[in-house]
């Protein structure tokens, strides 16, 4: 028995279609436990705002149940027992009560510990505990249990350079994070071995882009110092190192080292030496497609690996358009983006629906989440001012093109780099509204047809957070042109602000010469600096800034026009939106192939037609730059944090 299995022991088909659970730990907002309930047909809804879930409850649940109808339900709430009298009293009063807790699932282990871990890791806890048949464990040796079964480091055995370079290399190339209760841990024990006293290990263990930056150093180091071992503290000629080097270089973890010559050295360092870049350039496209092609993501897979492949996708988009390949090769990669597009619709049919009640406070899964996580951080006093710059159509390869022009120009700065889910229809007054609420849409069903409520919805929020009304501050269309605002802007200080850029987005509705015109356009935008001065100018005045978009862009092909007339509310190139099903479902017989949209999240009458593939309703054979679909350009993009460090 799984410990999902055991949590839904009391919620199986034939029990009440109305269950209130109460859920301290957090164990109903994992992706698998969501989508187990979505396929038993239950509905979930996370209690919070009183006033929207009364909304929710009413205009959608209690209408079916007053006519007799099924509808079953679980409503969560994510506090102690007590808190379920939070809930109205007439839903109160007719649901079946669930009480949750870490601590009945591992009451040998200690529940603080336990408490602290993603719920990604519970399956391998939960297998791992299930076959302990020890007393109970305190505060350190659970640290100790989980650092063994869960991320299989034993601090104990690490007894050498080689031993910590492979746990690291191990944690950081697969972007594990631990809870800061276990990295002090890990980084505790390591400082008694006198063998690390000069490793700087309070970066390097819990930081993957400082240990990164070391492993960098140490590199160019070892290069230039003649391979010779004692040039670096890293044993970079132990095979259990050089193993990882390779992929490091290729994904562009690492920066290669200029050397006037190859000859002479090991065939295993020219990966990470530059001597004719377009060679490497070429090299690391064809690691790419192999990456991409081997790690493609199942059905079943979790958001975290489109995160991955999306940010491969990126790479590999920057680097073929950088590159003069053979038509040979152009149309290898095109197949291949038909298959990830296809098996990546499949997979946001399937399992979209769950991200929007993932937790948040780690990071943001969804776009609506952004707002909401960086309420949390401030409230936890892990930042103080807040900059939120949303770059409006914003795809993850070209915000590679932006950053590496940013880390060349301001190598002080760190990024933080995470992705988010765009919510669909991938439209600006969709997903940049939610954004900026901090709510789905279908809590924004008055204002979903326009951006005209943004300011007044991301003040509403901050507000609601605890931030003065005059101490927040928004603005639409910032670019070089602010001269006075920006000034205006850096003499107030307001604590929290909210900025929307729009020249990418006016960069790809204009644009006619594809993917590579966009490349070209962002880039040349990069180097004339203005983002980059901005940005600086903001971190030095005690900002902490962070920068996503609310939806990305793909080139499409068109299919045909949609002849709906005024039948349409919203007549995009990937999408069209009615008011009703039964118009949605008249235009379908018009456009063989198009996807009808579940509505995840979205107001009640907001009916979404879809293009499939990577189509528009457009001209036949015209092909255009736009947004609005279910592409993996436009739904994953960039959320980065960018602060100043060491």
């Amino acid at each position: 028995m799984s410990w999902r299995e055991r949590v839904l022991q009391g919620i199986q088909p034939g029990a009440p279609d109305l269950i209130l659970i109460a859920d301290p730990d957090g164990l109903m907002a994992e992706e698998d436990m969501l989508s187990t309930l979505e396929s038993m047909g239950f509905d979930i809804l996370f209690f919070g705002d009183p006033i929207a879930f009364r909304y929710v409850y009413e205009s959608k649940y209690r209408p079916r149940r007053d006519r007799g109808e099924t509808a079953p339900l679980v409503v969560v709430v994510q506090d102690d027992r007590q808190e379920l009298r939070r809930l109205p009293f007439d839903v109160w009063v007719q649901g079946r009560k669930v009480f949750l807790s870490l601590a009945d699932i591992f009451p040998r282990l200690s529940y603080p510990v336990v408490a602290s871990l993603e719920k990604r890791w519970m399956d391998k806890l939960y297998e791992s505990y299930e076959a302990y048949s020890g007393p109970h464990l305190g505060e350190r040796a659970t640290k100790d249990f989980v650092l063994e079964h869960v991320f299989g480091i034993a601090v104990d055995l690490i007894q050498s350079p080689v031993d910590l370079m492979k746990t690291l290399l191990s944690r950081h190339c697969r972007s594990v994070t631990f809870p800061k209760a276990l990295d002090d841990h890990v980084v505790a024990s390591l400082r008694n071995k006198a063998i690390f006293n000069t490793w700087p290990l309070e970066d390097i263990v819990p930081d993957r882009e400082l240990f990164f930056k070391f492993l960098q150093r140490e590199w160019k180091q070892y290069v230039t110092g003649g391979l010779r071992e004692e040039s670096t503290v890293v044993p970079f000629g132990d095979y259990d190192i050089r193993v990882y080097m390779d992929t490091l270089f290729a994904e562009g973890r690492l920066e290669q080292v200029h050397v006037e010559s190859v000859e002479g050295l090991p065939d295993w360092v020219l990966p990470g030496v530059s001597f004719d870049r377009q060679a490497n350039d070429a090299r690391r496209l064809a690691w790419l497609l192999q990456e991409i092609r081997r790690s493609l993501p199942e059905a079943s897979a979790s958001h975290r690996d489109w995160q991955h492949t999306a940010v491969l996708w990126a790479e590999m988009q920057v680097l073929r358009f950088k590159l003069n390949i053979d038509s040979v090769a152009e149309n290898e990669i095109e197949q291949l983006h038909d298959e990830v597009e296809d098996r990546f619709a499949r997979w946001m049919l399937a399992r979209y629906g769950s991200l929007a009640s993932l937790p948040y406070t780690e990071r943001p899964v969804m776009v609506h989440h952004v707002s909401r996580h960086l309420a949390y951080q401030r409230a936890k006093g892990l930042v103080g001012r807040v900059a939120l710059l949303v770059i409006d159509g914003l795809s993850l390869d070209q915000w590679l093109i932006i950053r590496d022009f940013m880390r060349e120009k301001h190598p002080a700065w760190r990024f933080e780099e995470g992705q988010v889910f765009a919510w669909v229809p991938t439209l600006t007054s969709v997903s940049r509204q939610s954004l900026f609420a901090g709510d789905p849409p279908m809590y924004l069903e008055k204002a979903i047809m326009s951006t005209s409520k943004e300011e007044s919805l991301w003040c509403r929020l901050w507000e609601d957070s605890g931030v003065r009304g005059d101490r927040v501050y928004y603005a639409k269309s910032w670019d070089d042109s602010k001269l006075q605002e920006s000034r205006d802007l850096l003499e107030q200080r307001p604590e929290v602000v909210g900025l929307v850029i729009d020249k990418v987005d006016r960069i790809l509705h204009g644009m006619e010469l594809g993917i590579p015109g966009m490349h070209q356009q962002v880039r040349l935008w990069a180097e004339q600096g203005w983002i980059g001065d901005f940005i600086d100018s903001l971190l030095k005045n005690q900002y902490t800034v962070f920068l996503t978009s609310d939806h990305g862009n793909i080139a499409a092909k068109g299919v045909g026009k949609l002849q709906d007339g005024i039948l349409s509310e919203v007549r995009g190139e990937r999408a069209r939106v009615y008011g009703t099903e039964v118009l949605r479902k008249q235009m379908m017989e018009k456009a063989p192939g198009a996807i009808a949209w579940p509505g995840v999240g979205l107001p009640h009458g907001y009916c979404v037609l879809l293009a499939s593939g990577r189509t528009a309703f457009v001209q036949e054979g015209q092909e255009t730059v736009t947004h609005g679909g279910i592409s993996l350009e436009e739904v994953v993009v960039p959320f980065v944090k960018i602060w100043e460090g060491r």
